[in-house]
């Protein structure tokens, strides 16, 4: 089995609207999505879009645990328990640059 990748192109999305009070900033994962895109300049939306592509397509083929302690090692500290969150919020992520 080889290691975990690194996924440092998430650090900014994570740590500054993923952290622990981020359901209260920004309500869910959608609001602190939206927040990122609205804050974010055009190379840091894509590096994070980027980055958490290439999570999203490693993570399909690792168990939950597994991609969990990725993400958290990434930074923030959310934890969503399937993937569709975070297909949501790159979704978002693309189509902040669209809009």
């Amino acid at each position: 089995m080889t290691g975990t990748p690194a996924f440092e192109g998430l650090a900014t999305l994570l740590d500054g609207y993923f952290h622990e009070d981020f359901r209260a900033e920004h309500g869910s994962h959608e609001g602190a999505a939206r927040a990122f895109v609205r804050d974010a300049s055009p190379e840091e939306r894509e590096e994070a879009r980027t980055a958490l592509a290439t999570f999203i397509e490693w993570a399909e083929g690792v168990t939950r645990a597994r991609w969990q302690d990725a993400l958290g090692a990434a930074g923030g500290s959310w934890r969503p328990r399937s993937l569709g969150p975070l297909h949501e919020v790159l979704a978002l992520l693309r189509d902040g640059d669209e809009g």
